[in-house]
């Protein structure tokens, strides 16, 4: 009987252990970075745009991140944004996104965001998905990025 009480309390513990995730947030806060405009009259507003920001998470970690990607505003379609980032953590371990967002309008939307790969304790957060809300400042002066995310602990 005390060994099956084992037993159990073993298994309960493992399998709790691999059912059991969190969610954390990540937000970037950025100013005006490099960013090249080219507007097709009447069809579409293309920006390129490179910047280096701060971040910061809810799991107590902060440090830089730089991005590069593109806009396509398609007028009366939408917006289609695809960015790459890679963040370096105060410790000097690095993680690198992917962020995708198809929405109404430049100034603001929600998109989602992949750790596609990380060094030290960013290892555990490859495949993780979050879905982040974007608003910038008029004339691309800056940017707020929120995101929650959703990861199984390891």
């Amino acid at each position: 009987m005390y060994s099956k009480k084992i037993i159990f309390i073993f298994i309960f513990l493992l399998i709790n252990k691999h059912l059991y995730s969190y969610d954390f947030e990540f937000e970037v806060l950025s100013n005006e970075g490099d960013i090249r405009v080219i507007e097709l009259p009447d069809l579409l507003i293309y920006r390129q745009f490179y910047v280096k920001s701060n971040w910061k998470d809810t799991l107590g970690d902060w440090g830089i991140i730089e991005c590069t990607g593109s806009h396509t505003l398609h007028k009366e379609k939408g917006t289609i944004a695809k960015n790459y980032c890679k963040g370096t953590n105060v410790e000097d371990d690095n993680f690198w996104l992917i962020m995708n967002r198809n929405s109404n309008d430049f100034d603001a939307g929600i998109g989602e965001l992949k750790y596609v790969k990380g060094t030290g304790k960013f290892k555990k957060y490859i495949g993780t998905k979050c879905v982040y809300a974007v608003s910038h400042l008029k004339e691309g002066k800056g940017s707020f990025i929120k995101s929650k995310c959703k990861f199984n602990a390891q």
